[in-house]
């Protein structure tokens, strides 16, 4: 017997959800321009305040910056806490819907302790500490993470999949090597941004000089990512042709079909980024592209999964239903 709040609140809770994606993901963006900008440090030390005050006034351009980044995630804190909220009075026990709306929450609030943890110990701007670098990789993987919950959440309830897909399905079997391999871009990216930032170069040559003094750990670290990038987008194209072949829906074979172009255009936005020594508005394209890239992966996912499984138990009820016919035939 379906809930006074199951029909109308699960309508109205789809458009929503997708609501709160779409805003986290500018405030993620507006972290990454944060971050590209050097306004790390725009609030000194202090948190939740900023510069001792609740809205500061009279400071300069990074200190508006960070304090809006601030204050859009707080935002982006209270959504997420409505619908999770919203999601567990919408939808039964174990629905899919719960589960993703349960982990968008827990890694918006990571995400939240990691931003206070870089700005307590000024782990921002042009901070170069081994503790910054150690850190990035694990600040990256909860931000890909929150984005993937955030994305599942309205798409489970888009589709109707109730439960989250298991983890011995063929198509998360195929999913594995380009999900890590696009978590590792991810950290390497991290590093590179990092030290392009730290180390800017004034020309193509300053910046391969920069290999023979011997500056930094991270102008070593910044050479791994170009050639993790080629392997890495050579296996998203395996992927996407396979998943394409093995789940031949429409949304599968457009959503796989997006991944393969953009991972292709990264190779080229790569590229161009370094030779125009690293402007603000590349940087964050090529950034965003990355995520485009990993939310269709997880989408892609999600829908050939939630197919597979229709299929293996239809073949499964059909089976039962064709033994229990023989069974009473035979015993007629």
């Amino acid at each position: 017997m379906p809930t006074p709040l199951s029909h109308p609140g699960r309508t109205r809770f789809t458009p929503f959800a997708w609501g709160v994606f779409i805003y986290s993901m500018l405030v993620i963006l507006w972290g990454y321009f944060l971050r590209i900008s050097e306004s790390g440090d725009g609030c000194g030390t202090d948190w939740p305040l900023c510069h001792g005050a609740m809205v500061p006034a009279g400071h300069a351009f990074p200190t508006w910056v960070e304090f809006v980044h601030r204050a859009t995630s707080g935002v982006v804190l209270l959504l997420v806490i409505a619908m999770a909220i919203w999601a567990f009075r919408a939808f039964p026990r174990g629905h899919a819907v719960r589960v993703g709306a349960a982990l968008a929450l827990l890694f918006t609030i990571t995400e939240s302790l990691f931003g206070a943890v870089l700005v307590v110990f000024g782990w921002v701007a042009t901070d170069i500490s081994t503790a910054r670098i150690l850190l990035r990789p694990f600040h990256v993987t909860n931000t890909f993470l929150l984005m993937g919950a955030l994305a599942l959440t309205p798409f489970w309830a888009t589709r109707g999949i109730r439960r989250v897909p298991r983890l011995d399905s063929s198509a998360t079997r195929m999913l594995w090597p380009a999900l890590l391999g696009s978590l590792a871009l991810g950290w390497t990216g991290s590093w590179t941004g990092l030290a392009a930032t730290a180390f800017p170069a004034g020309s193509v040559a300053d910046g391969m000089g920069q290999y023979l003094s011997g500056e930094h750990l991270l102008i070593y670290l910044r050479i791994i990512h170009p050639v993790l990038a080629v392997a890495v987008v050579l296996i998203l194209l395996r992927w996407s042709r396979r998943v394409r072949l093995a789940h031949p829906t429409p949304l599968v074979r457009r959503v796989a079909g997006a991944v393969a172009a953009l991972a292709a255009m990264q190779l080229v936005v790569g590229p161009v980024t370094v030779l125009l020594l690293n402007p603000v508005g590349t940087r964050l394209f090529h950034l965003f592209l990355a995520d485009l890239i990993w939310i269709g992966l997880l989408l892609a996912w999600a829908e050939s999964a939630w197919r597979e499984e229709g299929a293996r138990a239809y073949s499964w009820t059909k089976d039962v239903s064709e033994s229990r016919l023989r069974t009473k035939a035979a015993r007629s």
